[in-house]
């Protein structure tokens, strides 16, 4: 399942076209004719804001004979959309706006850009190309209440792209599990502490994995100092101010609230053994506004963390191509791993 081509196209077709897959944040197009493209199972999407503030997500291709029409992965189109084959035009609301030359019966009506599903959670904007998929609130109901985090009213501060020669699988297990923490990562184990089976329950649902892990004494937040330059998040409690928890939301979101910033990931398979990540910081306004903000000290803590786990998930890639790679059993403190592995398994079993 990590090096079969066959099961990366059952994966894209089954899975990555099937499920809701966070694509972005609403503050990423703030104003109208804003877009950014997200390529998902070799589809490329365009996500816009329109006249009317309302954001939606088309296929990337004309109506007309199927060109692809946007190429920046991030721009604005002043007011409208235009394929730069035949000139053909559309409206920021994907319907068809104008055709040269157009016949008296041409049907505008029936000739918009084809919509693909997008819905909000938190200001995350999430897309899925099943029409027939649950709405994402059913999809994520049971994930646990974090409006404490304050996730809309956050400013990204940060964002890195890293290209990982492994299989996303990988990215996600690795993520669900700090058993290898104190040998690679030294300057993560200084700062927190493992909690043990009998200290935490793992928080499961139908959507999502993941469980929390401590500040030790005197550690303020997750950076190389282990103290905090930035304000923390309003309104958060004590408990909260002592632990960062750690989700994985399936199939590919890596979410990590902080006391003071939240991290999250995208893990977006390119081929069985490449994935592209995605890591973005948030920050309150208070913090990315202040004239001195600087987040250096935990941008270059996670940024370190990592590519210690890139480099991991690339040295596991190749064991697990090998001919003589049988899977061991799983330890205790990989419970979150066990729960993603009998997830994907289940997915993987409806799609063969």
């Amino acid at each position: 399942v990590y090096t079969s081509p066959e099961i990366f196209r059952l994966e894209q077709q089954g899975l990555f076209s099937r499920e809701w897959l966070c694509v972005g944040r609403e503050a990423d197009i703030p104003a109208a004719g804003d877009y950014f493209l997200k390529e998902i199972a070799g589809r490329s999407i365009i996500v816009m804001r329109g006249k009317d503030a309302k954001v939606r997500a088309f296929y990337n291709v004309c109506r007309h004979r199927g060109a692809k029409i946007l190429d920046e992965v991030h721009g604005k189109c002043p007011g409208r959309v235009l394929c730069p084959y035949h000139a053909w035009s559309y409206n920021l609301d994907g319907t068809l706006l104008a055709v040269p030359q157009a016949s008296d019966d041409l049907n505008k009506e029936s000739l918009g850009l084809v919509p693909v599903r997008l819905e909000s959670h938190q200001s995350l904007l999430f897309v899925n190309q099943d029409d027939d998929a649950m709405s994402l609130a059913q999809y994520l109901a049971d994930l646990p209440d974090l409006t404490r985090f304050r996730i809309p009213e956050l400013v990204c501060g940060k964002r890195l792209e890293y290209e990982v020669e492994a299989n996303w699988k990988l990215l996600c297990e690795n993520y669900s599990e700090c058993y290898h923490c104190s040998g690679a990562h030294p300057q993560l184990h200084r700062i927190t502490e493992s909690i043990t089976r009998g200290e935490r329950q793992q928080e499961i649902g139908a959507c999502f994995n993941g469980g929390p892990m401590r500040l030790r004494e005197g550690i303020e937040t997750m950076s190389m100092s282990g103290k905090s330059r930035l304000p923390t998040i309003p309104g958060l409690t004590h408990d909260d101010c002592r632990y960062v928890h750690y989700y994985v939301i399936y199939p590919n979101i890596l979410l990590s609230p902080h006391p003071d910033y939240v991290l999250i990931h995208t893990a977006w398979p390119r081929s069985p053994g490449r994935t592209e990540v995605i890591c973005e910081w948030l920050f309150t306004k208070e913090a990315v506004s202040n004239p001195d903000f600087d987040p250096s000290d935990v941008i270059e803590f996670w940024d370190m963390t990592n590519r210690q786990d890139w480099a991991l998930c690339e040295r596991t890639q190749l064991g697990v191509s090998s001919r003589g790679f049988r899977q061991g059993p799983y330890q205790p403190a990989e419970d979150c791993v066990h729960t993603f592995d009998r997830w994907y398994a289940d997915k993987l079993a409806a799609m063969l």
